[in-house]
């Protein structure tokens, strides 16, 4: 009986040196993705929204009352141009991040989509016209 133990605990002892030898180097070769980032709070888009505009399939920009404006791109396609959106704040109801905010798109739809939110672009009030224009 004492082999299986020990054959047991050898194979736990490998499979933890393994798991921790792949974190290590899953860590060192990690490449922080500059796009990801949060706005500082003077970019924040806060609640109530003045405008939510869905760009394309995986871009919406978000313009609050105050003029503050943010362009949100997702890691896929989960929305359609003229279908209806939902957004859950979490926490507060100020967007700063790519995680301050729940996104389902197509949510008319039998199957509404779960958006994940990639990256969060602040704009000037000059860029947001001009992004109106252009799409």
């Amino acid at each position: 009986m004492r082999n299986p133990k020990l054959i047991m605990a050898g194979a736990s002892a490998a499979l933890a040196i393994v798991a921790v030898g792949c974190a290590a180097t899953s860590q060192a070769d990690r490449k922080p993705n500059p796009g990801v980032r949060s706005v500082s709070s003077a970019q924040c888009v806060s609640s109530p929204l003045e405008n939510s505009t869905v760009i394309d399939r995986q871009t919406l920009l978000l313009t609050d009352r105050s003029g503050n404006s943010l362009v949100m791109h997702m890691t896929g396609p989960c929305m359609t141009k003229n279908e209806a959106i939902k957004m859950e704040y979490r926490g507060t109801s100020r967007i700063c991040g790519p995680l301050d905010v729940d996104i389902t798109g197509d949510i008319t739809t039998v199957v509404p989509m779960r958006c994940m939110v990639d990256t969060v672009e602040p704009l000037t009030k000059e860029e947001t016209l001009a992004y109106k224009k252009a799409h």
